[in-house]
């Protein structure tokens, strides 16, 4: 599959947003998005100060993307990698490894020393970043707590 990678505009959201539902309703995500939803999520990242979204295309169709943005912490510049998706049928060919090249390329470039993300521990993603050489940071821990309205 031939593949060109470019940067992420607006236009290119609506299928972005159709992209990242009909790829997260399906395994091993099954999430419940809708098409407002998920265009409001990638639209707000894509607005974000120093983001870098860049899309994957093939036969004039976005086959994968990423959002993120550069952010500055103790003394470091790194990326924070907030959404990685490839369509479900496009999946192991190549399309996330090329957007991580880019993506890695762009950041030498800018400086960025690091790049974080969150996802699920013992996945087909968790795989795919270790392929990739990412590394469980063990000074970090993510947290949650439901927040109830009623008490």
């Amino acid at each position: 599959m031939e593949i060109s990678v470019s940067d992420i505009d607006e236009d290119d959201l609506v299928s972005c947003a159709d992209l990242y539902v009909a790829t997260f309703r399906e395994q091993p995500w099954n999430e419940e998005w809708n098409i407002d939803d998920a265009f409001d999520r990638l639209n707000n990242f894509l607005a974000t100060p120093k983001s870098i979204c860049i899309k994957a295309i093939s036969k004039n169709k976005i086959r994968g993307f990423l959002f993120g943005d550069v952010q500055q912490w103790n003394g470091s510049t790194y990326y924070y990698l907030k959404e990685a998706c490839v369509g479900i049928k496009d999946q192991r060919k190549g399309i996330g490894r090329a957007l991580m090249a880019e993506l890695e390329s762009v950041l030498i470039k800018r400086g960025v020393s690091k790049i974080y993300l969150i996802t699920q521990r013992d996945s087909i993603p968790s795989l795919f970043y270790s392929g990739l050489g990412f590394s469980e940071n063990k000074n970090v821990m993510v947290l949650s707590k439901d927040v109830d309205s009623n008490g």
